[in-house]
């Protein structure tokens, strides 16, 4: 089987997905925010990006000095070489929302109707993931709509709180 198959599947068996969930969800708070009032989108994107390697290297940081915990025989340097190699789904995540907002700004939208394309697109990346994950499970009907429509409520929220910055 190739290696990458491989690394593919024990991401998406780990935390990856969700991992890269929370790092959609960051980068779409920080976007939000920053895109407020702002003139410029190259301070949004370059704000958004900065705080989404932070909150990366914090999550590294966590998992790396908080895993000493349990696993007390191998070293600090050790532990954070392999928090560094398992903990890409955060940054990872953080990427497309970015990445949409960029798209947006290249295709003339101002940096107000960029950041609502980025964001309506983390509510449908959200939402994808969540109706994708739960009909996985073996979720039918009304459960599958409101495990998705509660993950869009994330989006929705993320929104709302740009709606509110904005006036």
């Amino acid at each position: 089987m190739d290696e990458r198959v491989t690394r593919v599947g024990r991401f998406l068996h780990n935390k990856g997905p969700a991992e890269m969930l929370y790092g959609a969800l960051v980068s779409s708070v920080v976007l939000a925010a920053t895109s407020a009032g702002a003139k410029s989108g190259e301070l949004v994107a370059l704000a958004t990006a900065m705080v989404s390697v932070t909150y990366w290297l914090a999550h590294v940081y966590a998992d790396a000095i908080g895993g000493r915990f349990e696993d007390v025989d191998h070293s600090a340097h050790h532990r954070l070489r392999h928090a560094l190699k398992n903990n890409t789904g955060v940054l990872l995540g953080s990427l497309p929302v970015l990445v949409v907002f960029i798209i947006g700004r290249l295709f003339g939208l101002d940096v107000t109707d960029a950041a609502f394309l980025a964001l309506w697109f983390t509510v449908a990346m959200l939402a994808g993931v969540a109706a994708f994950a739960a009909h996985r499970a073996g979720v039918r009907g009304a459960p599958l709509l409101g495990e998705t429509a509660l993950a869009a409520g994330f989006g929705l929220l993320v929104i709302a709180l740009k709606l509110i910055l904005s006036h």
